[in-house]
């Protein structure tokens, strides 16, 4: 178990999984915290030496993804559970774990069925001109979303939540539109201008909010979604796609239909593909599953089919 102190009732937890592992003979389980340094890929590949076959996670996103990258990497056949303790829990709720009950969670994290995953690479090239490649399991954005993640307190989001995000975003004001060359697979470079572009495996968002609603978790391809709505008709017809257009209409074939043929790709345009390049004229903001990576001069995104599976 690898767990972010202070998020999590670890007393409720260990009872919850005992009450399981002690039932079914497993030995003793491991308890891996994680600290100011080690927010989760250090802890991971100790509890791989020790020929872990199976990771809990106790956190949000970002430790998620340090421990799901880790396990990838490392080409293991553990599987990983998740105990949703994080800001957003984007992977639990495309997931559809249920956040508010702890006894759920760890049932599905401990018993639950094996489901591979897609994971991504990106390989950046930063501001300073130093290259890096980091892997994600959710999400990624360039533009106003990393910027707000960037200016959001992490003391605040501990005590508000993902409500902490709305501070972040009034200091990252004015607002600013990107212009960024996006290529996808091999087609020819597009340039779009955008308030902020996403990139992955997830596309629902706390609140419902569906930015790649066609986003699947193991489908062996990127989704994409380039948002730039300028006026303010545009932003009406934004929320209205992202909140009731995506739950009430999208599910229907007629409904769907009607969305497509009033989309509008100022306001919200989705693609797709396996591998995607972003080029911006300037450097911009870049953050990975909710962690901030500073600003990039370019990064390439590519797929890993089923580099890992969760428990579900």
């Amino acid at each position: 178990m690898i767990y972010f102190p202070g998020r999590v009732d670890l007393e409720a937890l260990k009872i919850q999984v005992q009450d399981i592992t002690e039932k079914a003979g497993w030995e003793p389980t491991l308890y891996l915290p994680t600290d100011g340094e080690n927010h989760g890929r250090q802890q991971a590949l100790a509890a791989l030496a020790q020929k872990s076959s199976h990771i809990l996670v106790a956190g949000g996103d970002g430790t998620i993804r340090e421990v799901a990258v880790a396990i990838a990497e490392q080409k293991s056949n553990a599987t990983l559970g998740l105990i949703p303790s994080g800001t957003g829990n984007v992977l639990a709720r495309n997931l559809n774990l249920d956040l508010n009950n702890l006894k759920a969670c760890v049932k599905q994290a401990l018993q639950g069925n094996r489901h591979p995953i897609d994971l991504v690479l990106a390989r950046i090239i930063h501001a300073n001109g130093e290259r890096s490649e980091h892997g994600f399991v959710v999400m990624a954005g360039l533009g106003l979303d990393a910027q707000i993640m960037q200016a959001t307190d992490s003391k605040r989001k501990r005590q508000l939540g993902w409500v902490a995000y709305i501070e972040g975003g009034f200091k990252s004001l004015p607002l600013r539109y990107e212009r960024l060359a996006v290529t996808i697979d091999s087609a020819e470079p597009r340039n779009l201008r955008v308030l902020t572009l996403l990139v992955g495996n997830a596309g629902w968002l706390p609140g419902r909010i569906g930015l790649m609603p066609d986003a699947s978790l193991d489908d062996g391809e990127l989704d994409l979604a380039a948002i730039g709505p300028r006026r303010f008709w545009q932003w009406v017809d934004f929320w209205s796609r992202v909140t009731l257009g995506n739950r009430a209409l999208r599910p229907t074939r007629i409904g769907r239909k009607l969305l497509d043929a009033t989309a509008n790709i100022k306001t919200l345009e989705n693609m797709s593909g396996r591998k995607v390049r972003v080029t911006p004229t300037h450097p911009v903001h870049l953050q990975l599953d909710g962690d901030g990576f500073g600003e990039v001069l370019e990064v390439e995104f590519e797929v890993m089919p089923r580099a890992m599976s969760v428990r579900v």
